[in-house]
């Protein structure tokens, strides 16, 4: 790695970092506050001269790819992506995979299609779209495969493979399970496009536990003639099954490392911190130049006192920034967020 971009999206991501042979891979494109926001973050890095190589997502709730599927909307076709990589973290083995699977896809669809109106949810085919049709490698991620982007070398800490013993994880994800079947039981709308997900299937594509895959050519525009959706407020149980999928996501977001240069935890929650470090620390890994803090810069356990790096980074808006953790500054010889800071880019990688 030889440089990091992070773009003040408010309280969300949209990163990218240059390879050491000159390539670029963008972490991300979504905002809790607007797509629109994640969509401006995602043109500044799409106007460099390198354009994009790779994309990595680092977990499949909207709010951290809402900015793509805007973009699909409006991004104009003569200039499309060049994506040759797509790396994503894979849903770890437990008994309910698929149904969590498919309830997260439905909330993220229920979740777009109010703001936006619009029959959008899926990733992977977003990206197609979005790469002109021109397929692509796909790659899930688990902890401890190593990938190689542009001559730099990258490690996943997180997911495992399996949470079928992580009690902890595995509490939160089935707590999530429970508060989508009442979210839906209790609200038509919701229960009309969980059931449009699940006959449509797109989400099993996740469930397979290949090492890597090559995406096949979508046509051009898919339609959706039956599914009318409206712009509107979701109601309080929607809301709350939202939140614990959303955390439940958080459990299984993507974390990894690339050397001493870039450590990057996603979204984990303390549990899946502690044990990140805990890996870190077998590998022989306490320092970083750059570390993009979890969550924000809100999500924080003390086993990160471990840890040491130059700069710690938080890319967050005005409600995140609020209940941003002050112990990254113990860790870190400069401590930046992009509410206080705006657009960050660092240079000097070594």
């Amino acid at each position: 790695m030889t440089g990091l971009f992070m773009a003040d999206v408010g309280d969300g991501l949209c990163v990218a970092f240059s390879t050491l042979f000159g390539q670029t891979v963008l972490i991300d494109c979504g905002s809790q506050q607007n797509p629109v926001l994640a969509y401006n973050g995602f043109l500044k890095i799409h106007n460099q001269p390198l354009g994009h190589d790779a994309f990595v997502l680092s977990h499949f709730h909207a709010d951290h790819y809402n900015g793509l599927l805007f973009s699909a909307e409006v991004f104009p076709r003569q200039a499309p992506l060049m994506i040759r990589e797509v790396f994503y973290p894979r849903i770890p083995d437990f008994t309910e995979k698929a149904k969590f699977a498919e309830y997260l896809f439905s909330m993220n669809l229920i979740l777009f299609g109010a703001e936006r109106g619009v029959m959008a949810y899926d990733f992977l085919n977003t990206m197609l779209k979005l790469n002109n049709q021109i397929p692509f490698r796909q790659t899930p991620l688990y902890q401890g495969k190593i990938i190689e982007i542009g001559g730099s070398r990258f490690e996943v800490l997180w997911p495992p493979l399996s949470i079928s013993s992580n009690r902890k994880t595995l509490s939160n994800v089935r707590k999530a399970l429970v508060d989508f079947e009442i979210a839906i039981a209790e609200d038509k709308e919701s229960q009309r496009l969980h059931d449009f997900v699940r006959e449509e299937g797109i989400f099993k594509a996740y469930l397979e536990n290949g090492e890597e895959s090559r995406t096949e050519r979508q046509p051009r525009e898919r339609e959706h003639p039956t599914l009318k959706i409206e712009r509107r407020k979701l109601p309080p149980i929607v809301e709350k099954a939202n939140d614990s999928l959303k955390k439940a996501a958080n459990d299984l977001s993507l974390a990894f490392f690339g050397d001493n240069r870039l450590l990057f935890l996603g979204d984990l929650e303390k549990h899946e911190i502690e044990k990140t470090v805990d890996y870190l620390r077998k590998e022989g890994m306490d320092g970083f130049h750059v570390f993009v803090t979890p969550h924000h810069g809100t999500h924080w356990h003390d086993s990160l006192r471990q840890i040491r790096c130059v700069w710690s980074i938080s890319s967050n808006g005005r409600k995140m920034c609020s209940k941003m953790k002050t112990q990254f500054k113990d860790i870190s010889k400069r401590c930046l967020c992009t509410f206080a800071n705006g657009d960050l880019t660092i240079s000097g990688f070594h």
